[in-house]
């Protein structure tokens, strides 16, 4: 009569029970990261095909890839942080958008930046508010879209909508530098603090 070893099948079932385990806690670490980038990818679409009329009249673009709600319409006077009245139409649908997807993700932040030209400011100016070089006057146009986005959601999102003012230090047209089109804002859209990504 043969001897059978009873341990070396409650091994094999132990090490099958450790192998599930395994890998059910790596299955429980990737799957967020995929739920949130689904969650990412829709919202985007969602936000691109809500605002589509906005982005073919050329007053929006929308980067789905990166999260960036770039606001070509949003072009400002020289030396001027002032929102010109054609703009709030837009940043009234765009209010109402954010306040549906950060209502959705408590998670979900907003990062408002501001862009000039690289024109000289040569003395403090009161055009929208006061400022002494481009970096203020950047930051100023990005608060002063982050104030009437405020107006449209309310109050209880301003913790989780910030601004950010870099100058001329990312021109988007290189070539005609003083052109209207460096003269903007883009809306990050940020899950966690994290860019959309």
């Amino acid at each position: 009569m043969k001897y059978r070893n009873s341990w070396i099948s409650i091994a094999d079932l132990l090490s099958s029970v450790v192998l599930v385990l395994l890998l059910l806690f790596v299955l429980s670490a990737i799957a967020p990261k995929y739920s949130q980038e689904a969650q990412r990818q829709k919202m985007m679409e969602d936000i691109n095909s809500s605002l589509i009329d906005y982005e073919n009249n050329g007053q929006l673009k929308v980067n789905k890839d990166e999260g960036i709600l770039e606001v070509t319409s949003v072009t400002f006077d020289k030396g001027s942080a002032e929102l010109s009245s054609a703009a709030k139409p837009l940043i009234s649908d765009i209010a109402a958008r954010l306040n549906q997807y950060m209502t959705e993700h408590p998670n979900m932040e907003v990062l408002i930046e501001g862009h000039t030209d690289p024109s000289q400011v040569k003395n403090v100016v009161n055009k929208g508010g006061y400022y002494a070089n481009n970096i203020q006057l950047s930051t100023l146009r990005a608060a002063n879209v982050r104030g009437e986005l405020l107006q449209h959601m309310g109050g209880d999102f301003a913790k989780r909508i910030g601004v950010a003012g870099y100058g001329e230090t990312r021109l988007k047209n290189i070539e005609d530098p003083l052109s209207a089109e460096n003269r903007r804002i883009e809306i990050r859209l940020l899950l966690n603090g994290k860019e959309l990504k």
